[in-house]
Order: C-alpha cells, then sequence, then structure tokens
C-alpha cells in the first residue's frame, strides 16, 4: 500500500523554506492510499496551490530510490497547477517500507515535503519462482542498525587512537583529520538536497559547525598565547559536540527536522542507511560516517596536544 501524508511544518523554517523566495507552496495528493505491487505501476492526482506570497515558477522533485521511478505530467509552473504523479516499482523490489519525499522548488517552495510511505508487497506471479534471498531481506531489515552501530564503534576507537601515538605526530594528525572533515561538511551541505529541504535547521547547524571550524583553525594557526589556546578549545571541543549531536539525532529520528514524525527508525536510516533503506543515499551516509570517525580524531588530536604542551613545559 502507498500511504501519503503531507507533513506540515511548526514554522515557516521547516521543509523547503528559502528566505529569499518570493512566497510559498503547499502540495496536495488526490488520493492517500494506493495498490502497488512490484513490476507495475500506480497513478495519483496532485494539486500545487501558493501558499503565501507572490505567484512566481515552481518546479517538482523527488528523492531516489533504487527501483523506483517516480514522474510527473506536469512538473511545473506557476501555482496553481495540477497534474498525474506515475509511482513504477521494478519487479527487483524487495517487500518493505520506503519513503519518498516530493518537494516544490523554486521562487515559490513547498514549506515543508510531501511524504509518502510506500509498503511494497506481493512480487508479481512468475511462471519462474525467485531465487529465495534471505541475506537480502536480513540488511534491509539490520542494514542501517548495523552499519549505524559500526561507525559509532569506529568513532570512539577514532577518539582513543592518538592516545598512543607520539608527541611529534599529534599536529599531523590534527590537520589531516580538519580537512577530511570539514571536506565531508561541506559536501553535506551543498549535495545533501534532502538536509536542506527537510531538515533545515540542521542544515544550518551544520554550516554554523563548519564556519566555526574554519575561524577556530585559522585562529590556531595564526594567532599565539591565549589566542591560540581559546581556538584550540574550539578545534576539540566543537568536534566533540557535534560527533554528539550527530549520534542524538541518529537515536531519536532527525527530532529538528519537518519529517521527525514519519516513523520508523528515520535516523539511522538517514545518516548510515548506505542506500539500502529509505531516504538513505550511498554519498550522504559515506559523508555523515566520515564526518563522525574524523571528528573523533580531531578531538582527540588537539586534546592531548594540550597535554602534552603541559607535559612538556613542566620538565
Amino acid at each position: 500500500m502507498l500511504n501519503v501524508a503531507n507533513v506540515q511544518g511548526t514554522s515557516g523554517k521547516n521543509g523547503n523554506y528559502n528566505p529569499f523566495s518570493d512566497g510559498t507552496s503547499t502540495i496536495t495528493l488526490g488520493k492517500s492510499t494506493v495498490s502497488v505491487t512490484p513490476g507495475t505501476s500506480a497513478t495519483d492526482s496532485y494539486t500545487v496551490n501558493l501558499a503565501s506570497g507572490s505567484t512566481w515558477g515552481t518546479s517538482l522533485s523527488s528523492n531516489s530510490l533504487s527501483g523506483f521511478t517516480i514522474s510527473f505530467s506536469n512538473s511545473g509552473g506557476d501555482p496553481p497547477y495540477t497534474g498525474t504523479m506515475t509511482v513504477s516499482v521494478a519487479s527487483s523490489v524487495s517487500d518493505g517500507t520506503y519513503h519518498i519525499y516530493v518537494n516544490a522548488t523554486g521562487d515559490d517552495p513547498s514549506s515543508s515535503p510531501a511524504v509518502l510511505s510506500v509498503s511494497v508487497t506481493g512480487h508479481a506471479s512468475s511462471t519462474t519462482p525467485p531465487p529465495v534471498t534471505p541475506s537480502k531481506s536480513f540488511t534491509a531489515l539490520y542494514g542501517a542498525d548495523i552499519a549505524g552501530t559500526s561507525v559509532i564503534i569506529l568513532f570512539l576507537l577514532a577518539a582513543l587512537v592518538p592516545m598512543a601515538l607520539r608527541r611529534k605526530n599529534l599536529k599531523v594528525l590534527g590537520y589531516v583529520s580538519f580537512i577530511v572533515s570539514m571536506g565531508s561538511a561541506i559536501f553535506l551541505i551543498t549535495d545533501d538536497s534532502l538536509l536542506r529541504t527537510s531538515g533545515y535547521l540542521h542544515w544550518i547547524l551544520l554550516i554554523i559547525f563548519t564556519a566555526g571550524m574554519i575561524v577556530s583553525m585559522l585562529g590556531f594557526l595564526l594567532t599565539k598565547d591565549k589566542l591560540k589556546e581559546t581556538a584550540r578549545m574550539g578545534l576539540a571541543y566543537g568536534s566533540i559536540f557535534m560527533s554528539i549531536a550527530m549520534i542524538l539525532d541518529a537515536a531519536l529520528g532527525l527530532p529538528l527536522s519537518s519529517i521527525a514524525n514519519v516513523g520508523g527508525p528515520l535516523g539511522f536510516n538517514y545518516l548510515f542507511g548506505f542506500g539500502i533503506t529509505s531516504p538513505s543515499t550511498v554519498a550522504v551516509s559515506l559523508a555523515f560516517s566520515i564526518l563522525l570517525i574524523f571528528n573523533g580524531l580531531l578531538f582527540s588530536s588537539f586534546v592531548r596536544s594540550k597535554n602534552a604542551r603541559s607535559v612538556k613545559s613542566s620538565r
């Protein structure tokens, strides 16, 4: 069954909010339930209405899922406008629940996405029964949990690695960890459209974190004495606070986003699904994992560098 819910944010900045847009729009779907079997397709009508501001152009888009094809008969224009959405499910898609997020972008973006919970059941009959692949269904059920737990364990180990290194290697490790961590953060800021549209506050906080870390590194490199020490503390504690926030987001299901109440382990699926579960992708999950692990290295490198200098100065 295809369950459709138009999730409303709690403020104007949820969903696809853009402070420089001319207005906002809403997406209304015609039916709330559509039966979909692997290898078939279903259609539903939609209406895009202007919610506030002036009427300018919008276009419809959705996240991508392996085995799903989503098309719109009228994918853009000045609201209000209507059309037909076609959801095609490949015969290779396994039974399970998937989420599709439909957004209006452009000058009148939607304030929150239309969320489609897709329950795929009942494979099409065939003269040749499909091969039994229990490992695939196990991966679909537990893949994100296993991946997320593994990444968190690697993060904890990364936080301990600098404790065993020589002091002369701490500076190099800290710089390398900073470069990799900031590269992952910048990728998420520029390329993760779901974070930007459905988790706007998370996106803004990631920008603030990245800018703060870059300023702290410049201060660490260009200043001396107390200012240098303040910058070092900013690098160390900024990285660990961001890591804790990521773990809480995964555990609590993205509580500050407009899709927080969709249901299921949404946080782990999004951060650590690696394309196995919706709404994750391999690139986004890899970027979040690298950011978390190298933040652990960054934290412990700069914390121990202070301890190393303290020991050296006391001699």
